[in-house]
């Protein structure tokens, strides 16, 4: 019987290896046919405003004529760049396929399965433009927050790019990596046109479709009457691509005004230290203002123009008297314990809210937020300190060195700063106590958890808690390893600027 079953055995696996021979042997004898039989790269130009649909080799749009330009751009972090492509020009194609006057939308599909949609208003109709001046005489790329000149503007076609260099003027650089480019110019010198460069665009839809309108803007706080020195918070449904422009003077808002929203919210989280000072509220309001307001962003209607009108109340300060405290506008810490911390270290530019309004005092900071806080709150010099292995390309680098530089931090073993983790309790009496050069405790510190303080934060903990720059807690823990949130990071340092 063991023998019987030893053969089948046998059997089996010698029938297996042949049939995976035989797999094998057939995947490299269709591998070439495969190749041969592809397809050139080809782009589609459909949808029911097209009487002519299209299917255009590569080939077939080389022989088409060539438009070369530069184009300047800002994208939405927002850093300026310069663009140069070679290809076709979206009207002729459109031409070629028989646009209907009737078309609304233009929706662009790449081979990655990315897809964006403008109106045919903004692609087709509205003049765009190459600025030379986009960066101005000292401006660097990082400035995409700073207008640049709109001098000797010289007006371009939006393209289908078969060749393209990004982040250069000069067209040697060329190269066919991410064709098929959508490239387009800009509206106004300081228009985010950036992130509309498509890559690898094989599909073109132009639709019928009527386009939606963008939200209104809102403000807090809303019109009425407020106190001198207020700020003003604008915002609208997504602060992302749909980009908030406005006037302080009653004029009407256009592309040219003013914008509020520099930095996309999809960069918040990695931008949080410039929020604030990109993304600001428009003021001080210390006199009777008028705003209007527009929301403009890519594939739909302009928003309606919306109008806030604030009242001042009183009259401004005497000069040489003290300016009244200004209100942060923010619309999350009314009634909160952490309100008047929160608010007065807001308006000393020392923390900022988001650009929603909101503050989350309840939200947790990270140990880089929490040291740049610091070093701006106890006006530290901005010395040569220790860049961490880390730190050297973080948004906080400067601020960090400048805190180890003083003396506040030291980091961790393997000279790392973890400058995203979260911050603990115990590590921001370390620092606080530092900043504030405390004296050490007489006693130990006296809380139900004592024992779970690290030997290293048992001193500071001591100091910032019999000095009343730090609390604990109604169940008469310090809880020393839990994250402190934001709130808490804004009182231990208001009552240590305040010891």
């Amino acid at each position: 019987m063991q023998a019987k079953c030893l053969q089948r055995k046998k059997w089996f696996y010698g029938l297996s290896l042949t049939v995976l021979g035989l797999l094998l042997l057939g995947m490299f004898s269709l591998a070439p046919a495969v190749v041969l039989a592809a397809e050139p790269d080809t782009l589609e130009i459909t949808g029911d405003a097209i009487t002519t649909p299209l299917s255009l080799t590569r080939e077939q749009l080389q022989s088409m004529e060539q438009y070369q330009h530069v184009y300047s751009a800002i994208n939405t972090w927002p850093t300026k760049k310069w663009y140069v492509g070679t290809g076709v020009k979206l009207r002729d194609l459109f031409e070629q396929a028989g646009m209907l006057e009737e078309a609304r939308l233009i929706r662009f599909i790449s081979s990655d399965g990315y897809t964006l949609t403008l109106t045919v208003q903004e692609l087709l109709k509205d003049k765009r433009y190459y600025f030379p001046g986009l960066k101005g005489d000292n401006l660097q790329d990082s400035d995409g927050h700073t207008p640049g000149s709109a001098a000797e503007a010289e007006e371009v076609e939006p393209i289908l790019a078969l060749e393209s260099v990004e982040g250069s003027n000069n067209p040697e650089y060329m190269n066919d990596l991410n064709s098929l480019l959508l490239m387009l110019g800009q509206r106004a010198v300081t228009e985010q046109n950036g992130n509309l460069f498509s890559k690898y665009v094989n599909k073109i839809e132009v639709l019928t479709t009527e386009p939606e309108k963008w939200d209104n803007p809102q403000a807090n706080p809303v019109s009425g009457e407020v106190p001198t020195g207020s700020m003003i918070a604008l915002s609208n449904a997504n602060m992302d691509d749909d980009k908030i422009f406005y006037t302080t003077d009653g004029s009407t808002p256009t592309m040219n005004s003013p914008m509020y929203n520099w930095i996309a919210k999809r960069w918040w989280s990695s931008r949080a230290d410039d929020l604030g000072k990109i993304n600001c509220p428009v003021g001080p309001i210390n006199n009777d203002t008028v705003i209007k307001a527009i929301t403009i962003g890519p594939g739909k209607y302009d928003s309606d123009i919306v109008t806030f009108n604030y009242q001042v109340a009183g009259a401004d300060p005497a000069p040489g008297t003290e300016e009244p405290q200004k209100t942060t506008g923010l619309n999350d810490v009314a009634g909160h314990w952490a309100q008047d911390n929160i608010n007065k270290l807001v308006a000393q530019g020392c923390i900022s809210g988001y650009p929603d309004g909101s503050f989350k005092p309840d939200s947790t900071i990270t140990r880089a937020e929490f040291a740049t806080v610091l070093v701006k709150a106890f006006k530290l010099e901005n010395n040569a300190g220790k860049t961490f292995t880390d730190t050297a390309a973080h948004w906080a680098k400067d601020y960090v060195a400048t805190a180890a530089a003083n003396g506040l931090v030291n980091g961790y073993a393997g000279g790392t700063f973890g400058p995203d983790d979260l911050i603990t309790r115990e590590q921001v009496a370390v620092m606080i106590v530092k900043a504030a050069k405390l004296a050490p405790a007489a006693e130990a510190p006296q809380f139900a958890d004592s024992d779970s303080i690290s030997v290293w934060a048992v001193q500071a903990i001591a100091a910032a808690t019999e000095n009343e720059i730090m609390k604990g807690y109604s169940d008469n823990t310090v809880r020393p390893g839990g994250s402190a949130t934001r709130a808490e990071a804004v009182t231990v340092i208001m009552n240590a600027l305040g010891n």
